[in-house]
């Protein structure tokens, strides 16, 4: 396991706490709390010292490449999503004109996990590919 593979598993396990925190956090203090657990995702921010010695091979730059852009494609997909249901709940809806700061944050770290699940999930999906040597 190299040590994208390990960034990516690290970039998991922080998303699936940071949702099981959030899910606690709502039932035993509120909605009002419950983005607090976002904060399992600053966890990541160690995972530049994972294998920091080590060097990438070409396909190890294509692969983190690619996985970069999927997730930023799915982060801006969630975005999207998230002020389109967001427009859709207070103003269609719901016949308001204002939506709360804390919402926008909302939906900003909505999208910053979602890059980071989307691009471990391509990186351990693209590294578990065996990929044939060319006819030699």
């Amino acid at each position: 396991m190299n040590a994208e593979q390990k960034r990516a598993w690290l970039a998991i396990a922080s998303g699936v706490a940071c949702l099981g925190a959030l899910v606690v956090i709502a039932i035993f203090w509120g909605i009002k709390f419950a983005p607090a657990a976002f904060g399992f995702l600053g966890v990541n921010g160690l995972g530049g010292f994972i294998g920091s010695k080590e060097k990438a091979d070409e396909r190890d730059l294509a692969i983190c490449r690619k996985a970069s852009i999927a997730g930023f494609v799915a982060s801006y997909l969630a975005f999207c999503a998230g002020c389109m249901g967001v427009w859709v709940g207070v103003y269609a809806f719901g016949h308001r004109q204002t939506v709360s700061v804390h919402t926008v944050a909302e939906i900003t770290m909505i999208g910053w996990g979602t890059c980071l699940w989307v691009r471990a999930i391509v990186i351990l999906v693209l590294y578990g590919r065996h990929v044939e040597p060319s006819g030699e």
